[in-house]
């Protein structure tokens, strides 16, 4: 199989932030996988009482929509992209075909269950999945998947499959790369107004947050709130998927509840040092330290869910027994994260007062 030349693969934290860095880093821009994430999204959350998962519990979200890590990249950085959703999979692949064999590996959203060469574990129905394609022959696909140690093959019918979900939400077909980068990168300036966009992302104005309930903080404590009724609206398979689901989402689908905070807390240790700022060191430790916490608190989840009968017909009698032990550690997690909440909602208001003096 016919590789793209001189492409070095690196594994990464997250998926989309792994493949940006990936494919910068082969366009010539050394740049770090933090500083790609803060620049792109940066830690969000949406409790999105609208949008059903797989266990039927609304979805949560911790980072902004699928694709926007290579669009806001884009625009700080002055990165020129091409950035394109196909009619079909089979259209979206013969344009792959004639980059990879240009020496250009691109990037495709992606369905991670059908990556085969991912351990069992990880292949979960995730349709927003980021990978790039480095190499091709006439029946597979050379892939960088920031999730995997190494480049992997996959056969043409599974990237096909992976390609075109029709999954809500999901961008079918979308294929990246990047066209051409700028001779120099005011990395200064891109961070400090990827903090600034953080920081408005989280705190909503007064008024606002009240309407938009379920973005930044608000939903923090929305979604927290929400936690104390899980057990009167669901029961049996249901409650115990969908507490776990969480846990998953949190930390394993590289949705990020700790491991983002810890990836932007190792950005602002970047930033600091970038921009001389000893208080956005200080703000570093404490939103390492937080995101050691979420992880916990991540735990806790698996560790209350498991209890619960995998029978929904042995779930009453397990209920009459447990259901206040049930209830206080529903309790006691949304006491967490109404902690976690608050704790964001100051933080995110002392970086905006350490950038108000940073040029």
């Amino acid at each position: 199989m016919k590789l793209v030349e001189r492409y070095a693969h690196q594994p990464g934290s997250h998926c989309e932030s792994g493949t940006v860095r990936n494919l910068l880093r082969h366009a010539g821009v050394e740049v770090s996988e933090p500083m790609v994430f803060a620049l792109g999204s940066g830690p969000a959350f949406y409790y999105l009482f609208f949008l059903k998962g797989p266990s039927t519990f609304p979805l949560v979200a911790l980072r902004n929509t699928p694709g926007s890590i290579f669009k806001r990249v884009s625009k700080l950085c002055g990165v020129e992209l091409y950035f394109k959703q196909f009619s079909s999979a089979r259209k979206a692949m013969r344009k792959a075909d004639k980059l990879i064999d240009r020496g250009v590996p691109v990037a495709a959203q992606v369905e991670m269950f059908r990556m085969k060469y991912l351990p069992d574990p990880m292949r979960v129905r995730a349709p927003f999945h980021f990978v790039a394609l480095v190499g091709r022959d006439a029946e597979r696909y050379a892939v960088s998947d920031p999730y995997h140690l190494s480049v992997n093959e996959l056969e043409r019918a599974d990237l096909e499959a992976a390609w075109e979900t029709h999954a809500p939400m999901a961008k079918d077909n979308l294929l990246v790369y990047v066209r051409k980068v700028p001779a120099r990168i005011d990395w200064r300036r891109a961070a400090i107004e990827a903090m600034r966009q953080t920081c408005s992302t989280m705190l909503l104005p007064p008024g606002v947050d009240r309407l938009f309930f379920f973005v930044g903080v608000q939903g923090m404590r929305t979604f927290a709130r929400q936690m104390r009724r899980w057990p009167a609206r669901y029961r049996g398979v249901r409650l115990r998927e969908g507490i776990l689901f969480h846990a998953v989402g949190f930390e394993d689908q590289g949705t990020g509840g700790g491991a983002f905070r810890l990836m932007y807390g190792a950005f602002l240790q970047e930033a600091a040092e970038l921009l001389r700022s000893p208080a956005l060191g200080e703000l570093a430790n404490r939103f390492i330290a937080h995101g050691k916490d979420w992880r916990k608190a991540s735990r806790a989840f698996v560790e209350l869910a498991r209890p619960i009968p995998l029978e929904d017909g042995q779930y009453d009698a397990w209920h009459a027994e447990h259901s206040r032990e049930l209830q206080a550690a529903l309790d006691g997690l949304a006491e967490r994260f109404l902690g976690f909440a608050d704790f964001e909602a100051d933080f995110f208001r002392d970086l905006r007062k350490a950038l108000s003096g940073l040029r």
